[in-house]
């Protein structure tokens, strides 16, 4: 049985199951490639079904959680007090104590994860309050002013992840507590394409894995707000789409403890790392996540032993969102340098099973990005990191270094989102070009033409919301093909024509000659073992014509976040048929990036001769009426006085 049909059947029996469970498609599932399936490269923003909302109903589920409990087997022995239905999670409370045992804690404290003077002086300063009294089972604000509220607090002069390990090191035992757990059901979900995408995803795992229930690895690295607090919610909706699935506490901290040899206080390494430019602050891992935490050092122990066989029983792999730049150091250690070159073991075995065709890999928004790596054409396949386009397009970008939270413009301005990337990639599963994600809704076009383009590459993906890139493993012929599934559609830039000018001024940035090609579900691509691509729109879809006396389409705005605008103009050349699209940041509503006119930018569109645009204004999706287009010519340049050609 070829692994074609295997994908099929599996597909067959997934939407029998949910169709003999009550639960009605809204849409047919898009088809697999006609090759096994590598990736999927999901463009955020999935609009999931969560218990947090409420036990009645949920948030985009289609039914309350009682019947959700009783009939996903993705919850098989759960009840409705195992789950928590908002986001308001009660934390335990925590004392602290000064005393012989917790000062050794201390000074045990490994040396990377404290300085040594700043260690020396807290040590000191401990020492004496605790002998002048007893300090135990105190609130933590009540230690940090121990010695009056007109001194410096203890804390004064560390750091966030120094603070943590101090809090860890003093800390009172607690009784064991069950936690309650976010949940999150895909068979219950009631937006159509996430359904489609996760079942599609375990239905080409289960092809890897011979026809057999695929095991398949989450890994949360990049959460905003640390790794464990997004497990619950990933592994359930793995396993709600039919799949073994298993955490994998794969996490910046966890990494340098496997570096270090240093897995018996990998808690300590774990709260650092979650307190290193991280949303919010942490305390106390192993208190809060008993089960999580247990978990991480059991697959710690041993140089990773027990991850590494877990590791080579996985048939798919779902990495997902936050901060990509989390992601990449949970796999690959910096060298002296400060460059992303050491690649762990753990990465290595991945990189061999997907080479095999025994692994299938997935991931969102920052899983998005973290796919991408490798070598093309001789050179490294950059990672996008953070920045909203406007900036990319003025000042550039900066080298990626670490988690992105917190950084400043590259030229010192004023740009609060600055751009930057990794010039060596990320974890190197897909390597055909850029990855974007959360891509037309926040307007990504600039960020992804000039990296795309200044980094060497030919070809630039932007995959919108709730929407999938599928990709196949290359052909007897070396082709690679490209599908789309989910709610709206992806951008592929092609750069080998284009020129630019001004990389190393800011604000003097253009760039032309840039190829454009807009794919929704239906529209395939293909890339060849010679690097050339090509597009086939859906044929069903109506062709749109060109109106050769039509004013130019125009939008002001063209580059704001959150506002599709790029999208909107492209979508009125294409329905009204103008040869020309025309958008300015002039009159700018984008309040992220507000000074967009030092200078304004124009995005100028052109129809060349073998321009083609389908759609129907009537059959609506994510972003507006539904349109694909090809060799669309797209030109990038500041301008004084935004005139249309």
């Amino acid at each position: 049985m070829s692994v074609r049909i295997s994908q099929r059947q599996g597909l067959s029996l997934l939407a029998g199951w949910l169709l003999c469970g009550g639960i009605a498609w809204a849409q047919p599932m898009t088809a697999l490639p006609p090759q096994p399936t590598a990736n999927f490269i999901l463009g955020g923003g999935d609009r999931h079904c969560s218990s947090f909302g409420g036990a009645a109903s949920g948030r985009g589920c289609t039914a309350d959680w009682s019947t959700i409990l009783e009939k996903d087997p993705a919850f098989a022995g759960r009840a409705m007090a195992d789950i928590s239905f908002d986001a308001s999670y009660v934390l335990p409370t925590f004392t602290y104590s000064v005393t012989a045992t917790t000062l050794q804690r201390l000074r045990a404290t490994p040396a990377p994860l404290m300085d040594a003077h700043r260690k020396a002086a807290l040590l000191a300063t401990l020492e004496q309050l605790a002998a002048s009294s007893p300090m135990e089972g105190v609130a933590f604000a009540s230690l940090d002013k121990a010695r009056g509220a007109d001194a410096p607090a203890l804390t004064d002069g560390l750091t966030r992840p120094e603070v943590a390990v101090l809090r860890a090191a003093l800390v009172d035992a607690i009784a064991p507590t069950s936690r309650k757990h976010e949940a999150r059901s895909v068979l219950y979900a009631s937006n159509p394409h996430v359904r489609s995408t996760y079942l599609q995803f375990v239905a080409a795992a289960r092809a890897a894995n011979g026809g057999k229930t695929p095991k398949i690895g989450v890994v949360t690295a990049s959460a905003d707000m640390h790794p464990f607090a997004d497990a619950d919610i990933n592994v359930d909706a793995i396993r709600s789409a039919g799949a073994e699935a298993v955490y994998i506490p794969m996490n910046g901290g966890m990494r340098q403890a496997l570096d270090r040899n240093a897995c018996h206080v990998v808690d300590l390494y774990y709260d650092s790392y979650a307190n290193q430019r991280s949303s919010r602050s942490f305390f106390h891992s192993a208190l809060v996540y008993p089960d999580l935490a247990a978990q991480q050092r059991s697959l710690c122990e041993n140089q990773g032993a027990l991850l590494n066989a877990t590791l080579r029983e996985l048939s798919g792999i779902y990495f997902s969102g936050g901060d990509q730049a989390r992601h990449l150091e949970s796999f690959v250690s910096k060298d002296a340098q400060g460059q992303y070159t050491v690649v762990s073991a753990q990465l290595a075995i991945l990189r061999e099973r997907y080479t095999q065709g025994k692994l299938v890999v997935a991931g969102t928004s920052a899983g998005n990005h973290v796919q991408g790596g490798g070598v093309w054409r001789g050179k490294p396949v950059p990672m996008l990191g953070g920045g909203d386009s406007y900036e990319a397009l003025r000042a550039g970008f900066l080298r990626g270094n670490g988690p992105t939270l917190g950084t400043a413009s590259p030229d010192g301005g004023e740009g609060k989102y600055p751009a930057s990337s990794y010039e060596l990639g990320g974890l190197g599963f897909f390597q055909l070009g850029l990855l974007d994600s959360h891509f037309s809704v926040r307007t990504r076009e600039g960020r992804l033409v000039r990296l795309t383009q200044q980094s060497g590459m030919d070809y630039g993906f932007g995959v919108d919301e709730n929407t999938a890139l599928v990709v196949s493993r290359p052909d007897a012929q070396g082709t690679t093909h490209l599908s789309v599934t989910g709610a709206a559609g992806v951008l592929i830039v092609d750069v080998r024509k284009a020129t630019a000018t001004g990389q190393n001024t800011v604000g003097e940035y253009a760039i032309d000659g840039v190829r454009l090609h807009y794919l929704n579900a239906g529209d395939t691509a293909s890339v060849d073992a010679k690097g050339n691509l090509v597009v086939r729109l859906d044929a069903s879809q109506p062709l749109l014509p060109l109106q050769a006396d039509t004013p130019p389409a125009k939008q002001d705005g063209v580059q704001d976040y959150g506002s599709g605008n790029f999208l909107k103009l492209a979508q009125a050349m294409g329905f009204g048929g103008a040869p020309i699209g025309f958008g300015t940041t002039e009159r700018s509503l984008d309040k992220r990036t507000p000074h967009q006119d030092r200078p304004f930018y124009n995005a100028t569109l052109s129809r060349l001769p073998g321009t083609e645009f389908r759609g129907d204004a009537t059959r609506s999706q994510a972003g507006g009426p539904r349109l694909s287009y090809t060799q669309l010519l797209l030109k990038f340049a500041p301008c004084g006085a935004c005139a249309a050609p």
